[in-house]
């Protein structure tokens, strides 16, 4: 009886499976194109880890963006600086996490998104926001921001967005 209890044990557990989440921020200085592009990406299990193993310089794994204080706690947020150069002038990028809570082990304390700024000089282009809106650690509402493109000349940066559940429905 402990032999089939046993088998039967293996069998339901061996079939369960989490999944791996994984999302980068990041951009690309295109100066051939004369553009820059903010970008947020995310993909969940194999297809998520092909995208980190080819993520590039300009881009960030928002886990990675956080100091420790203890097991529990987060310390820190470190904010990625950049500077792009196009053809009207520099543009400065701020890049940085949002952690869904500094206790890692309270509610939401998994779930990690992040933000951007853009400026030229003084003037904001890009005001601070988060990728995520309204999703948070949930992922059933909302809607993703991924990709916040700036040309010169531009009126206002093109921003594509998606519904959180067309993004996350590989889940």
């Amino acid at each position: 009886m402990r032999f089939a209890t046993f088998v039967i044990l293996c069998f339901l557990t061996g079939s369960v499976s989490a999944d791996a989440f994984y999302k980068l921020v990041g951009y690309d200085c295109d100066r051939r194109a004369d553009r820059l592009v903010v970008t947020y990406d995310a993909a969940a299990n194999s297809e998520g880890e092909a995208m980190m193993h080819n993520k590039t310089n300009f881009q960030w794994d928002p886990y990675r963006l956080i100091t420790m204080a203890d097991y529990d706690h987060i310390k820190d947020l470190q904010v990625i600086k950049r500077t792009c150069k196009l053809s009207d002038g520099s543009y400065s990028i701020s890049l940085g996490p949002v952690p869904g809570n500094f206790n890692i082990q309270g509610m939401c304390g998994a779930w990690m998104s992040a933000w951007a700024e853009v400026r030229k000089g003084a003037r904001i282009i890009y005001p601070r926001a988060d990728f995520e809106r309204s999703v948070g650690c949930t992922y059933d509402k909302g809607e993703i921001i991924t990709r916040v493109e700036i040309r010169p000349k531009q009126r206002s940066p093109e921003v594509t967005v998606q519904p959180a559940e067309k993004l996350l429905s590989g889940l």
